[in-house]
């Protein structure tokens, strides 16, 4: 949403994530186009909940358990925190 950030991942990680940023950007603005949500934080809040939905629904539907769901999930959320952590580090 025309903001740039720097994340730092492993070179073989680049293109999923690349994928990634282009999904969460695509999403982003879908949701601020068609809801009254302005602040970019909360933005990506729902963002986040909506793709975290979709991967504990899509999950149940091949058969994956909640465990490894969850876990799936949390290593994505890590994924996410390693790489913003940089980032972070520019506004202390």
């Amino acid at each position: 949403m025309d903001r740039p950030y720097r994340l730092a991942c492993e070179p073989d990680e680049k293109p999923l994530l690349l994928e990634c940023v282009g999904l969460v950007d695509t999403r982003m603005r879908q949701i601020k186009q068609n809801s009254r949500l302005t602040g970019t934080d909360r933005i990506a809040v729902m963002v986040a909940l909506t793709l975290a939905r979709e991967l504990l629904v899509g999950g149940q539907s091949v058969g994956l358990s909640e465990s490894d769901l969850k876990s799936r999930l949390q290593s994505l959320i890590d994924l996410t925190e390693e790489a913003l952590a940089p980032q972070e580090k520019l506004f202390d």
